[in-house]
Formats: structure tokens, C-alpha cells, sequence
């Protein structure tokens, strides 16, 4: 083999080995060559080979981020191998990001590596058996020869002083054509999805700019009198910082619900495709009888904290940086005002509720910072059922929501974001329900749509549930139900009669007299437009949309109010944040133990609300535990026992919360 390499090598004319002598030149032409297999695997071939060509300044700035990647191999002995590990490393993350726009809208981007603890956790609900030990047979074969090849390949000392300068030159022109192509695209890319980014840009391009790109863009001709302009005509910005909430008095005696359903649209707008029964017929009478209508979301197939945040907090995702998910960043450490905020400060109590585990896109923090005083994940839920995908059925939130309500002498505020309809969906025949969806599609796209709206039909009884629920419940309800984003179905807009994979579909229903005419509303605007109709004020940001929402320059303002209330100095706010941050409470209801005794070497824990995430822990170890029902849970193998724990514990093994428990004699 060595000698037919040579062989080859020997009829390359002199002129070509000299230019392709200096490993510098290697590297520009592995670079370009990387990002253009990139492309190709991304959006196919004629995309992929034309890309050089749509965007010549971001196709020569993703070169050189790969070509400064290189570049760092020149400081090791074994260049080679160094080398051979990084290109390993671009082409998995370009293999990856085909992998997960199989069966999601999003291609990789930098919040992916954030969560990827967490996503871990849910791994084989997209991946087969198979699929997940041919990828860590294959990370494996990766390190191997890595290692082999840092090994046995011949080692060469560095030349520093070279490899110091051809880092450099690689970084300035990576610094340099990012900057330039940036200046050129940004105010193009932030109005796009990131799906259309990655297509438009490139994915090598697009990824590094997710890694960089964060927060909100400081307007040109920002100051405290441009935000005074864009507030003082409202007249109703909160500028005062208001009352503790826990010690002012209740002005407000009605609920208001709001529910996020994961995946939730009407299957009916898609075309050629029939379906055996209506899956919503819940959702549909609700929304002839009450305001509904059309809702713009930012995401598709996923990215549902990010519909979550424009609902919450008003302010459109656009306004931060390609792919950012403001959970992750911005509310891991800061606060943001919101509709929590503004019924605590009415005297309400807030709860967010979410059937699925707390950690995942960093709730557990970003749920404190948006002015929640209670967050009951799946972790502090008891008798949670489960699909054959192992989400959480929706039917669980009944319960939980009404549960909640009742658990306050206050008037609530409950925001429920379900899990049930989440994919991936199935794609082989199988008795998924009642329902049969028959059409032009692939057999294996029927298969989708036929599970899918087979668990749409659980979520639409959860929708029926809750309010015959709340109708006995006897107390002034509102409840906003809406579709967080539609489902990673691989449709696209020709497919739908709505021709648009961004809408999804709300309504709004009280009994109470809220009315309104049915209007189509950005996801956005829809915290505001509900607060309206129900005559609160809110804050800056809903009242801005309420007075403006009409304004020539109405998204400009309000990004640049974003950019003030969370970046920026907090001019609209008189230049501090008005709310206080509540201390989150973990699960509406107390987890109790009463005591634990040892009885033939188990050890028993009697208590109340214990769940299938509650773990003993003995001595400070973790033991295997088994969940009994709510009031029971055991461990084996126990001859004695010294602080005794009890811990809500997520999947990823995150310790939510513990509590002690004392030693008694077993009960009679």
C-alpha cells in the first residue's frame, strides 16, 4: 500500500508539490474543502457547491474558522495527528447536525452543547438501540485512532515562531471577515429562523455565530430620552418599584391560566392527507365559542422555551442572537419582567407547572428569574402515566393545575406547558389509537401523522378535562390554550393550507365575560393582548404593546425597550429592575417524611406526596429506591441506618431538593 502511495506521488509534477508544499496551503484546502462537504450534507448538493458563490464573505470567514482550527496543530510535535483529530471533529459536528434535522426543524447550534446533560436523558426516545451503540462504536473507533495515530505517527518539533504567526494571521482574517460579514447580514439573520439561517449562511458560518452572538444588539441613538420617547406616550409603563406582592392585599380575585401544549395544531391544514375522526374537537369548540385565532410562533419542531419566553415576557426572540435561547442565557443569572410579575404584584400567587423534567432548558433557574414562587416539574408530580415515546401523558395536569389553585387562599396565576405530543414520531405501522390517517404521503410520513395526532386527541380530552374541571371549581378562571410550535413532521409550508410551519393556534376562554373579537396575533403579543382584554396594566413592555402595537415603528421600539429593561441601562424603569425575585418553592405541594424504621434489612419511609423521582439517601449515599405509592417508599440491603435524606431527583441526576427524615420504631 506504502508503495502504490508513492507510486502516485510520483507522478504529481514538481510545479504542484511546491505549491502544495507549505502546510499552510494544506490547510486552506482541507478548510474550503470541510465547509463545503458541510453544506453538501446540510442542504444538498447544488445548495452545498453554490454557497461560495451566494455568500462569498461568510463562505471565506467559515474558512477560516476552520482554517484557525488547523492551525493550532502547527504547535505540537505530532501536527499530523492533531490535525486529523480536529477535521474528526468538524465532520462529526457536520454528521450530527444531519442526524438531528431527521427528526427535528433546528439544526445544531451552540445551545445544544448547553443542554446536552439534559438531552442526554431523552436520547433513546429518538435513537434506536442500534442507532446509539453504532454512534459509540463509532466515537470510539474515532478516539482510537486518534490516539494511535498521535502515537505512532513520526513527531517533529514545532516550529513556534511560524505556528505563532500563522495562528495569527488565521485569527485576524477569522476576526476581520466575521466582522465584515456580520455588519452585512446581522440585521437580515435576526429577522430569520434559525432553520433559514443555516440554509441562507452556511452551517459552519451559522454555527460559529451561535457561539458568539448573544443578547440583544444596542440600538443606534440609545439613551435615556429615546426611551422616554417610546414609553411617554403610553402614560402606563410601571416606572414605580411596586409593593412586596406578599404583603400587599389581594385587588384581583380571578385566575388566569395559561397552557402551553407541545406540538398542538389543527392536523387538518395538512393537505392530501385524511383523517378518520377529528383529534380536537375540544380545542375547536372552544375556539368557535371564545376569542381565538392564529399564532405566529418563533420555532418549528422544537425550541418550545422560546415560545414560552414571547409569552411570558413579550419580547420577540429575534431580538437576541442567532440560535440563543434566553432560558440558557439571559435568565440563568438575570430576571426579566413578566406575566408572573405581573399578577404577584396584584397579590396572586404564581405557579409554573411542566410534566416533564425541570432541568431540561434550565426551568428550575429561569422559572425563579421570571417571578414564579412555585415550580412543579414531573420530578414533585405522583401518578404520571406515559405514552410509548415515555413523555408524560398530558391528563396528569388536571390535577396538578386545579391542585394548585386550590392550594393558595389567594387568586393564581398558573402557567402549564404539557409534553405529551412531543416526537419523535413514529414511522413504522403500529395500533397507535383510534384514529387512521390515510393519503399521498409516504408510508412512513402517515405513520408520523397517525401517532401524532393520536396523542393530540389525549391533549384535546386534558383540554375538555380542565375546563369542565374548572367549571365546577366555581371561581372567575381565564385559561389561554395555545400550541407552542407545530410538530417535527418534515412538513413543509406547500404541504399546509395554512402554507406557514410558524402558526399554531390559540383561544382564549373565561367565564368571566372576557370577550374579543378572534384576531391573529405574533406569540409575543399575546401575554398583553389577554392582559387587555381582562383591563391590567402589566408592565413596560405589555403596555407598550398595547399603546403602540399600531406605531410605524413598532418592532424597532419595542426591541429597543428590550435591549433597556434586560442590556441596557433601565431607563423605562427608572434604572432599577421594579419586581422582587420571589424565592421558588419547588412543587406546589410539601413532600413530607414522617419517619423510617428497618424491618428484615429494607428500610421504610412513610410520608405524603413522595414520587417516582423521590431517592433515600442513607449515610450521604445514594440508595436504590423503590417507589411504593405516594405515602410509601423502601431500599434494601439495610441493617442500619444514620442520616436518612429523602431527594427529588431528575433523571440527569440533578438534586432538586432533600429533606430529613427521623428514625422510628416500626409502626403497629
Amino acid at each position: 500500500m506504502k508503495e502504490k502511495i508513492k507510486a502516485y506521488a510520483g507522478k504529481i509534477p514538481p510545479e504542484v508539490k511546491k505549491v502544495f508544499r507549505p502546510v499552510e496551503v494544506r490547510f486552506a484546502l482541507c478548510a474550503f474543502i470541510t465547509v463545503i462537504f458541510a453544506e453538501i450534507l446540510s442542504v444538498g448538493f447544488v445548495s452545498g457547491a453554490t454557497y461560495p458563490f451566494r455568500h462569498p464573505i461568510a463562505f471565506i470567514c467559515a474558512v477560516a474558522v476552520l482554517f484557525a482550527f488547523y492551525s493550532v496543530s502547527s504547535f505540537f510535535p505530532c501536527r499530523l495527528g492533531i490535525f486529523i483529530i480536529i477535521e474528526c471533529f468538524w465532520i462529526a459536528l457536520a454528521i450530527t447536525n444531519k442526524v438531528l434535522l431527521s427528526f427535528r426543524v433546528n439544526p445544531l447550534s451552540a445551545v445544544d452543547f448547553k443542554i446536552i446533560q439534559t438531552a442526554f436523558t431523552i436520547v433513546s426516545v429518538y435513537l434506536s438501540v442500534f442507532e446509539i451503540i453504532l454512534i459509540l462504536t463509532s466515537i470510539f473507533a474515532a478516539l482510537s485512532l486518534a490516539v494511535f495515530v498521535i502515537i505512532k505517527l513520526p513527531k517533529k518539533k514545532p516550529n513556534y515562531k511560524r505556528a505563532s504567526l500563522v495562528f495569527a494571521v488565521a485569527s485576524v482574517i477569522t476576526v476581520v471577515s466575521a466582522l465584515t460579514s456580520f455588519s452585512i447580514y446581522s440585521s437580515d439573520m435576526r429577522k430569520m429562523r434559525l432553520p433559514d439561517v443555516y440554509k441562507e449562511y452556511g452551517f459552519v458560518y451559522s454555527l460559529s455565530v451561535s457561539v458568539s452572538d448573544r443578547g440583544i444588539s444596542r440600538p443606534d441613538g440609545y439613551s435615556e430620552d429615546n426611551i422616554s420617547n417610546i414609553i411617554r406616550p403610553q402614560e402606563t409603563g410601571k416606572t414605580e418599584i411596586p409593593t412586596d406582592p406578599d404583603a400587599s392585599e389581594s385587588s384581583f380575585d380571578t385566575n388566569v391560566i395559561f397552557v402551553q401544549l407541545e406540538s398542538f395544531f389543527d392536523p387538518s391544514l395538512i393537505k392530501n392527507v385524511t383523517i378518520s375522526e377529528d383529534p380536537i374537537p375540544n380545542f375547536r369548540a372552544l375556539a368557535e365559542k371564545y376569542p381565538s385565532g392564529n399564532l405566529n410562533v418563533p420555532v418549528a419542531g422544537g425550541g418550545t422555551v422560546n415560545t414560552e419566553f414571547e409569552v411570558l415576557c413579550g419580547i420577540p426572540i429575534s431580538a437576541f442572537g442567532i440560535g440563543e435561547y434566553p432560558y440558557e442565557t439571559y435568565l440563568t443569572t438575570s430576571p426579566c419582567e413578566s406575566l408572573a410579575y405581573y399578577f404577584t404584584d396584584k397579590g396572586m400567587t404564581a405557579h409554573a407547572l411542566h410534566n416533564h423534567s425541570g432541568t431540561f432548558y434550565s426551568r428550575y433557574i429561569a422559572i425563579e428569574n421570571l417571578g414564579f414562587n412555585t415550580f412543579t416539574p414531573v420530578e414533585y408530580m405522583t401518578n404520571v402515566k406515559r405514552n410509548s415515546n415515555d413523555w408524560a401523558k398530558d391528563t396528569i395536569l388536571t390535577d396538578e393545575i386545579v391542585g394548585a389553585l386550590k392550594s393558595t387562599k389567594t387568586s393564581d396565576f398558573v402557567y402549564a406547558v404539557s409534553v405529551q405530543a412531543h416526537g419523535k414520531y413514529v414511522t413504522v405501522p403500529g395500533d397507535y389509537g383510534d384514529i387512521k390517517v390515510d393519503g399521498s404521503l409516504p408510508d412512513d410520513r402517515l405513520c408520523a401523522i397517525e401517532y401524532y395526532v393520536n396523542q393530540i386527541k389525549d391533549t384535546d380530552k386534558f383540554v375538555g378535562d380542565l375546563i369542565s374541571s374548572l367549571e365546577k371549581l366555581e371561581e372567575d378562571t381565564v385559561v389561554v390554550f395555545f400550541g407552542d410550535h407545530q410538530p417535527s413532521l418534515e412538513l413543509t409550508a406547500n404541504q399546509l393550507k395554512a402554507e406557514s410551519i410558524y402558526e399554531t393556534e390559540y383561544v382564549i376562554w373565561s367565564n368571566c365575560g372576557v370577550s374579543a373579537d378572534d384576531c391573529d396575533l405574533d406569540a409575543y403579543r399575546l401575554g398583553a393582548h389577554t392582559l387587555s382584554l381582562m383591563g391590567i396594566e402589566g408592565g413596560v413592555i405589555s403596555s407598550y404593546h398595547n399603546a403602540k402595537a399600531n406605531s410605524e415603528t413598532y418592532y424597532e421600539d419595542l426591541t429597543s425597550l428590550a435591549y433597556d429593561v434586560l442590556m441596557g441601562e433601565k431607563f423605562a424603569y427608572g434604572g432599577e429592575f421594579p419586581y422582587k425575585v420571589p424565592t421558588l418553592k419547588l412543587g406546589w405541594r410539601d413532600i413530607v417524611a414522617e419517619g423510617a424504621y428497618i424491618k428484615n434489612e429494607t428500610l421504610y419511609v412513610i410520608g405524603e406526596n413522595f414520587t417516582e423521582s423521590s431517592v433515600i439517601y442513607v449515610g450521604g449515599r445514594r440508595r436504590d429506591t423503590i417507589f411504593i405509592n405516594a405515602n410509601l417508599i423502601v431500599t434494601d440491603n439495610i441493617s442500619a441506618a444514620s442520616d436518612v435524606k429523602i431527594a427529588q431527583v431528575a433523571e440527569s441526576g440533578y438534586l432538586f431538593s432533600e429533606i430529613n427524615c427521623k428514625l422510628i420504631s416500626e409502626p403497629e
